[in-house]
């Protein structure tokens, strides 16, 4: 819904319409011959481009009758689609329950919490196939709801979330295991809009995000830059674009991740040989989601935590744009691409998915950078790793 009114109904109507803003200091500071462009998604009233995906899996979902106002809402999360869920949920009057690794920011899982979320924390350096895993968790979580069979009251989705954090803190994966294995009779009262599997979840972006950029730019774009979490943003952009014309999609995904791996042609057993842990979050996988087409992406550029982290500290200062760390990868993969391949006259988009805010007890905190072993003068970082990039 257009954003041109006084008075709004309800907080979803302000989902969507996010700015674009040009970034003129960061091209002439890093030399790039290109006029850079960010999609801004902060501005969605949660806080982020996810905004778009959870109300819009969940707004298939009632229309599809797989969710009514008694259903527990399960998703694995790394936040930003939880709280889009929650806004709707909110809205709706479900109950929701988020499986979160570890590694996740405190401010996200406050965040969640302030709109009425359970949260359940999971190791974030466990196999995908695990039982451990925040995918298997959802499953296990939903699976003791469906047995029961009935609305849940709020004292009894708290003893579920309890009993489950205990079994994960404990390390018991023979119990857990137990539940995961029982036969459960699927019912209603429990859904996973399972945002790593929903066709919804690029549709989201074909039928929103997409459009809203080929309007503000009138089709003229020549590259599109995103991180690849879920896959979801470029996949639904990506489509929207190459049927209208001849376009460049890049990913940009963290060394640890294994997207790239896959899409230099490993299969995702040899890949995950390759995978390790890594600190930026919301984007990279140890999984390959089917809401990502990896041959509709061009290419792929690899970034580390330093880049990304770097970046989006300089970025603030530089724009008095404060976003996460998979925006200050996008940003940096953008730079080194472009500069790399000698590409010059182009109008380049990137995709910032939310904002820095999130993030203040994290890389903002030069404390935690250092803990971290992490540098903090990002200007000679970001010098020195543009001259060893020999760009």
């Amino acid at each position: 819904m257009k954003k041109n009114k006084e008075i709004y109904n309800e907080i979803l109507e302000l989902m969507g319409e996010t700015p674009v803003i040009r970034l003129k200091n960061i091209e002439e500071y890093f030399n790039v011959k290109n006029e850079l462009y960010a999609k801004v998604e902060y501005f969605n009233p949660g806080g982020s481009i996810k905004d778009r995906v959870g109300a819009y899996m969940l707004q298939m979902a009632e229309k599809e009758n797989l969710i009514t106002t008694n259903t527990v809402i399960i998703e694995p999360t790394s936040g930003n689609t939880g709280i889009g869920l929650a806004l709707y949920a909110v809205k709706k009057g479900n109950s929701v329950i988020f499986i979160m690794p570890q590694k996740i920011s405190m401010e996200k899982e406050l965040l969640l919490r302030a709109y009425g979320a359970y949260i359940i924390r999971v190791p974030g350096n466990v196999s995908p196939f695990s039982v451990m895993s925040q995918y298997k968790i959802a499953e296990i979580i939903r699976n003791i709801i469906w047995e029961k069979r009935k609305p849940l009251s709020k004292s009894e989705i708290e003893g579920i979330v309890s009993y489950i954090q205990i079994l994960i803190n404990q390390n018991n994966e023979k119990e857990l295991k137990k539940i995961f294995e029982k036969a459960v009779d699927p019912n209603n009262y429990a859904f996973i809009p399972n945002q790593y599997f929903n066709k919804n979840n690029p549709k989201a972006h074909y039928r929103t995000t997409a459009p809203e950029l080929w309007k503000q730019f009138n089709g003229e774009l020549d590259y599109i830059f995103a991180g690849l979490g879920t896959g979801g943003t470029i996949s639904g952009i990506g489509k929207y674009f190459k049927e209208r014309k001849d376009i460049k999609l890049i990913g940009v995904d963290p060394e640890g991740s294994i997207y790239h791996h896959v899409k230099a042609g490993l299969t995702v057993e040899e890949a995950l040989k390759h995978s390790h842990p890594y600190l930026v979050e919301g984007i990279g996988k140890n999984i390959i989601p089917k809401t990502i087409n990896l041959d509709i992406i061009d290419d792929i550029v690899v970034i580390n935590d330093q880049e990304a982290f770097s970046m989006a500290r300089f970025l603030s200062k530089r724009e008095g744009i404060l976003v996460g760390g998979s925006s200050g990868a996008a940003l940096f993969g953008m730079i080194k691409y472009l500069k790399e391949n000698n590409i010059k006259n182009k109008k380049a988009v990137v995709i910032f998915p939310d904002s820095g805010r999130s993030y203040l007890t994290k890389f903002f905190n030069d404390e935690w950078m250092k803990d971290n072993n992490l540098e903090v003068n990002d200007e000679i970082i970001l010098r020195k790793l543009f001259d060893e990039c020999k760009i």
